[in-house]
């Protein structure tokens, strides 16, 4: 492909994600956001579980499957980084 292709594939690509993630976000409520803000046992609990539990059992599948090395790093990226514009879905409804 030329790279006029590619530079349009990029932009295209990250305008899309952008129209994803600001739709996403946008169709939040605020009152029912600063209701589940005051809500500390869940705050706590998911951070735990997003910081703790989600990187150790990432972990565990990368050394159980005995991954290679680009799979492993790839599971422990997405399993150790905060949730993102997706987690949104399972609160929206």
């Amino acid at each position: 492909m030329s790279e006029l292709t590619d530079l349009l594939f990029q932009i295209s690509g990250n305008v899309l994600l952008f129209c994803l993630v600001f739709g996403m976000s946008a169709t939040v409520d605020i009152g029912c956001m600063m209701q589940q803000i005051r809500n500390t046992k869940a705050i706590l609990t998911g951070a735990f579980l997003q910081f703790i539990v989600l990187p150790l059992l990432g972990f565990l599948v990368v050394k159980g499957l005995n991954l290679d090395h680009a799979m492993g790093i790839t599971l422990l990226v997405v399993t150790s980084s905060p949730g993102g514009s997706y987690s949104n879905w399972c609160v929206a409804s």
